[in-house]
């Protein structure tokens, strides 16, 4: 699967068909971890936002994997934090901010078997900060 641009370039390249079962397999081995965890406030931010960011990478599907992955972002912390996490306006500042949003998922590199999740700080702050700097 590859994800281009609009003008035909490629973006991202993401897993390969025949790695998304045992991808996705680790991912909610992962995620039911993180979800029996106790976690502070600040944790289950900065998890919820590697969930989308993970998921984004290995990329499962035609099409839908961003809005996927930001719902199981809401999600996640709905569960971690109360029903009240439902009403975080992180959707609406990923759009005001597409720019920015796009360019931290780029940063983890172009093909899913290099990505460097140690570049994925910047991304991991856009959840907090669509709190701090809600418009």
């Amino acid at each position: 699967m590859y994800v281009t641009t609009k003008d035909g370039r490629i973006e991202y390249v993401a897993a390969s068909p025949f790695e998304i079962s045992a991808e996705m397999d680790k991912f909610y081995a992962d995620l039911e971890r993180l979800l029996d965890a106790k976690m502070s406030i600040s944790e289950a931010f900065y998890f919820a936002s590697m969930v989308h960011l993970v998921f984004v990478k290995i990329h499962p599907w035609n099409d839908g994997n961003g809005r996927s992955a930001r719902l199981l972002e809401k999600w996640f912390l709905a569960e971690k934090l109360g029903p009240q996490a439902w009403f975080l306006q992180s959707e609406k500042f990923y759009y005001l901010h597409h720019d920015t949003y796009y360019t931290n998922i780029r940063a983890l590199g172009l093909e899913y078997p290099s990505l460097d999740y140690t570049k994925s700080f910047p991304f991991a702050l856009m959840l907090p900060n669509s709190v701090l700097h809600s418009e």
